[in-house]
């Protein structure tokens, strides 16, 4: 269950989300679960992953944002094993490096 400060910062992290998206990335949470969040890439033109879409999830901790989201991506791509956390500086497997100051759109 989602603490408070979770719920509130997430919330708002979604509707700047929809306001201003990354370029060929679009994430939203689950309907049910606000912790978990579902993203897409869509591979930028002119990049060995061009036309490709890689489909992931964000696994927020209740303690967000002062603890790291975990990382998993279902899609293959030759780059991260599909189903496995994301050896990635913003996520829980580095938790030493979070900034609480970072957020969906900078992931």
């Amino acid at each position: 269950m989602a603490s408070k400060a979770a719920q509130k910062r997430l919330s708002k992290e979604y509707v700047a989300m929809q306001r201003e998206p990354p370029p060929f990335v679009w994430a939203a949470p689950d309907e049910k679960n606000i912790l978990n969040w579902n993203f897409l890439i869509r591979g930028p033109p002119d990049s060995p992953y061009a036309g490709g879409e890689y489909h992931g999830v964000l696994l927020f901790p209740s303690e967000y944002p002062f603890k790291p989201p975990g990382i998993k991506m279902f899609t293959p791509s030759g780059r991260f094993q599909p189903d496995r956390k994301i050896c990635f500086s913003m996520s829980d497997f580095h938790p030493g490096t979070w900034n609480p100051a970072w957020s969906v759109a900078t992931m």
